[in-house]
């Protein structure tokens, strides 16, 4: 090849694309949908740079708040105590929920009771032949906070009572006030319903002071059992507490801020109700299924001025057949309502080939290929933001500087379980 001509110009060099500010590029990712989140895993891969803005409590703040105005927080899966394990909870995820999946899928010897704002609330499932709470000063603690996207978990200490607690139940709410955008680290209240042969006592739990006081004491409720397979519905602003009775023809209200409690009376001839937060948290529902119609009613409950319901009323009812195939829909089956995910506005539906999720907005139904073998189910909604820990662990803007990333990618995506942080 002939040299270029003496005097000719070199061809000018290539300048690097100015660096775009965090703040532009928080700008752009903030957008990313949160049924979507692999794609901020992916640029947590490509770049460390974004990994860490991605972890930044700043980043995830505006992502929650960015996507909490258009929607709800994401369903990322449910909890189910499945009878095989002993009634050990399992985490399963949900079709849709962008691959989320916590370090570990099951809390080897809890149960699940309850779960809002990110957190779970776990029970310690004892040694066969004691009971579930504990009466000794040596035995460890039976409650538990668990937070699934950083497998942090917090022991609450003893709960001592004077009388052997024949059924209860508990409920976990947050004890910031406000939009409950970032709840993950705030402060908590656990509320607990206990009934002995005398009395129903009702503690409070707060993770500021980390003890328990008692707010209430009723010796005249309820003659009935909790039905501890149901978690408890809590209404906007904390301030009741509603759990279902075993025979499930009766709700007990607790009054968080003042301690009442009272009983709400369901309609007669309810088969398995599901309790449900109704009107953007202001009121107490239930869903129940129609048999043999293969229908879902809703009902909701118009309460006078002490607290003690007015009046139900049927808000919706919905045919079945319209969005489950017909291999769903048979009634010998004996299908019933399962659980409610609060929040996503999703109920479950136990049927003869599985499990369905049903979205009450869009009227889509999905199959989880459950068909028994649970006590209970724990939806789980929340918002999450992956970030690549292994990213962020060594320096550069990239895997390596100058080498190809497909095979630290391809061994990342066989092992992602191993150093994935999902962090909130």
């Amino acid at each position: 090849m002939a040299a270029p001509p003496s005097g000719a110009m070199s061809p000018p060099s290539l300048r690097a694309s100015p660096r775009l500010p965090d703040e532009i590029v928080e700008d752009i990712f903030v957008r990313v949908p949160p049924s979507d989140p692999a794609l901020l895993l992916r640029g947590a891969l490509a770049c460390k740079r974004f990994a860490r803005l991605f972890a930044g409590t700043g980043f995830r703040r505006r992502y929650r708040e960015h996507h909490r105005a258009a929607a709800a927080a994401p369903m990322l899966g449910f909890l189910a105590n499945l009878t095989f394990t002993g009634g050990v909870a399992r985490f399963i995820p949900t079709p849709g929920a962008g691959g989320f999946c916590p370090a570990r899928d099951e809390r080897h010897g809890y149960r699940a009771h309850d779960a809002r704002h990110g957190r779970v609330l776990l029970t310690k499932l004892l040694p066969q032949g004691t009971t579930d709470l504990p009466h000794g000063h040596d035995q460890e603690s039976v409650l538990a906070i668990w937070d699934p996207t950083t497998d942090d978990l917090r022991h609450l200490p003893l709960l001592h009572r004077r009388r052997e607690v024949l059924t209860w139940n508990a409920a976990v709410l947050c004890g910031a006030a406000g939009d409950h955008i970032d709840c993950h680290s705030a402060p908590f209240r656990v509320v607990f319903l206990g009934i002995d042969a005398k009395n129903t006592t009702a503690h409070v739990f707060s993770s500021d002071s980390g003890e328990w006081s008692k707010v209430s004491r009723n010796n005249n409720l309820p003659g009935d059992d909790l039905d501890e397979s149901q978690p408890g519905v809590v209404l906007a602003g904390n301030a009741a507490v509603h759990f279902i009775l075993a025979k499930g023809n009766r709700i007990l209200k607790l009054d968080v801020a003042t301690g009442k409690m009272c009983l709400l009376h369901l309609p007669r001839l309810c088969s398995r109700v599901v309790l449900m937060a109704m009107d953007d948290g202001r009121k107490i529902g239930f869903a129940e299924m129609l048999l043999p119609l293969s229908a879902l009613r809703i009902w909701s409950v118009e309460l006078g001025p002490d607290g003690v319901e007015k009046r139900w009323v049927i808000t919706r009812t919905i045919e079945l057949d319209k969005h489950l195939p017909d291999d769903a829909l048979v009634p010998r089956s004996m299908p019933c309502v399962a659980a409610y995910a609060d929040g996503a506005g999703v109920i479950f539906l136990k049927m003869i080939d599985g499990l369905y999720a049903l979205d009450l907005k869009t009227g889509q139904a999905t199959r989880i290929p459950m068909t028994s073998g649970f006590y209970g189910i724990i939806p789980y909604v929340s918002f999450y933001t992956p970030v690549l820990r292994a990213a962020l662990a060594t320096s550069g803007e990239g895997f390596s500087a100058g080498a190809s990333t497909s095979s630290s990618q391809t061994q990342g995506a066989h092992h992602l379980r191993g150093f994935l942080e999902l962090a909130m």
